[in-house]
């Protein structure tokens, strides 16, 4: 059973979110640009493992979540998904590295073969995977729960793999996982049906989600670098203008009361939960304070201060609004 679904990664909601703004003469658009490609082949494995896992529904009981941030020891780390048994734990780092890859050892090393013939050293994911059992290993420790930690690295692609003298049988195919899963052997009942739910729970409930807003930080950006305006909630032109209480597009007609939500979401994501009236008016090309006033006065955002010296605060609830828009 599925305790805990996967989402789309904020990181990614918030790259796309800026990508659609940022102007492309910035110095970061090339590297924003590849980061939210990175984020959305990342995903795209995550959901590639999770079409494969499918197919798992083992005779014994068990638990998955996905996408778990757990904090230890001051540290916090993240699995892509966990399965419980009721003999072991089983953690899975999923990666998407399409093209000819390299394994290595002493050291362990993913070596990337590129098109051009270049070859690319990349972070081990099996060393990742070791760091995040051991954090793991000491949470459950610190909750008194002793289970054997397996664990498997999931290649996406079917890659065209080369491994170069590397005992491990950790190194899977997503399309495999499956199968490895069925061979193993239950060996000891240690969690009965009703300890496996407990401890999938009590997961569940110390997960933290990461928040990795603002990004304006990251990429560098200011208020002068992003394409300013409401983007037309029927044909995406950022071109529509607030008349008679409602915004309209100039290219397509079409109206929407609530057309400034999306703007909103991008402000989050970009420069945070904090804007004044002034801000707005640049951020959405209104010239009207009173309007300004009026568009911040929703359920999702509070003021401090009054007059010009007024701060508003935009709840995180913000970005569920329109989530669907993201998947």
């Amino acid at each position: 059973m599925i305790y805990k679904q996967r989402k789309v990664p904020e990181i990614l909601v918030g790259q796309q979110l800026l990508l659609k703004r940022l102007r492309p003469n910035h110095p970061n658009f090339l590297k924003l640009q590849k980061d939210c490609y990175n984020s959305q082949a990342g995903f795209g494995g995550e959901r590639d493992f999770d079409y494969q896992m499918r197919e798992f529904k083992p005779d014994y009981p068990y638990a998955i979540l996905h996408d778990l941030y757990l904090q230890q020891d001051q540290v916090y780390f993240q699995i892509d998904s966990l399965l419980i048994t009721p003999s072991a734990i089983i953690v899975f780092e999923v990666k998407n590295m399409a093209g000819k890859l390299f394994i290595t050892q002493n050291p362990t090393q993913f070596i990337k073969e590129e098109l051009s013939g270049n070859r690319l050293v990349l972070k081990s994911p099996i060393e990742e995977l070791e760091r995040k059992k051991y954090f793991l290993t000491r949470w459950l420790k610190d909750h008194e729960i002793e289970l054997p930690l397996l664990d498997f690295v999931v290649l996406a692609y079917q890659n065209e793999l080369v491994i170069e003298n590397l005992a491990t049988d950790k190194v899977v195919f997503a399309y495999e996982v499956p199968n490895r899963l069925r061979r193993l052997e239950n060996q000891q009942t240690i969690l009965s049906n009703d300890e496996i739910r407990q401890l999938a729970h009590q997961l569940k409930t110390h997960h933290r989600a990461f928040h990795p807003y603002p990004l304006h930080k990251k990429y560098e950006v200011s208020l002068s670098d992003i394409q300013s305006g409401v983007f037309c909630t029927s044909c995406q032109h950022s071109q529509m203008t607030w008349l008679s209480k409602t915004w309209r597009c100039l290219h397509c007609g079409h109206r929407d009361l609530k057309a400034h939500f999306p703007a909103l979401q991008d402000w989050y994501c970009v420069f945070g939960p904090h804007i004044t009236n002034n801000q707005l008016r640049q951020f959405l090309s209104i010239s009207s304070r009173h309007t300004a006033r009026r568009l911040l006065t929703t359920p999702n955002t509070n003021v401090t201060g009054s007059g010009r010296a007024a701060i508003y605060h935009i709840s995180s609830k913000i970005l569920l609004m329109n989530e669907s828009l993201h998947t």
